[in-house]
């Protein structure tokens, strides 16, 4: 198979996957749904740590009246507090509660667990292409957002052939192939 169609058919199976079917099993949480705004603010806090109203904000894209909003929600959830800064007691800021840090690490763990469930019906073969795809796709993330690879225009096309730094892909073990 040809380069172009190899990755055709890749972009076709990884475009296939739904996000509406991982949100799916957010309808059984503990407490009730959990929606996706709820698991953006409980990713970014986790990420980031304490955030003030305004760094939440400007991190969800959403307006201060909006996050606020959010957070009264999740807060009576206890998933959040707001808590006064130690330096500076006029600064608030949005910390994730025991019950939402263990909300988060639950979703890792049935996240994992649902991925161990999946792989293990791969044969070695499969899992040995799937494993060194997959550290591929993670370098050229990486490279893509160090801005060391070329964007998609305006228009969704890819720069032409030879625009970009030619590169060989590397060969497949003898067990993925």
């Amino acid at each position: 198979m040809d380069r172009q169609s190899l990755l055709r058919e890749l972009l076709d199976e990884l475009a296939a996957h739904s996000p509406t079917a991982a949100m799916r099993h957010m309808r059984h949480w503990p407490g009730g749904r959990l929606s996706l705004v709820h698991v953006n603010v409980l990713a970014i806090l986790e990420l980031d740590g304490p955030l003030t109203m305004r760094g939440l904000a400007e991190a969800m894209d959403v307006s201060q009246a909006s996050a606020t909003g959010i957070v009264d929600r999740m807060e009576q959830r206890g998933l959040v507090e707001r808590r006064r800064d130690e330096e500076d007691r006029r600064v608030v800021r949005v910390t994730l509660t025991d019950e939402g840090r263990r909300l988060v690490s639950g979703m890792t763990a049935e996240r994992r667990d649902h991925l161990a469930a999946m792989l293990d019906t791969l044969t070695d073969e499969e899992l040995a292409g799937f494993l060194l795809g997959s550290r591929a796709m993670r370098r050229a993330r990486d490279r893509y957002h160090a801005g060391e690879l070329p964007t998609a225009d305006a228009t969704g096309d890819h720069p032409a052939p030879g625009t970009a730094e030619p590169r060989t892909p590397p060969s497949l073990p003898e067990a993925a192939r």
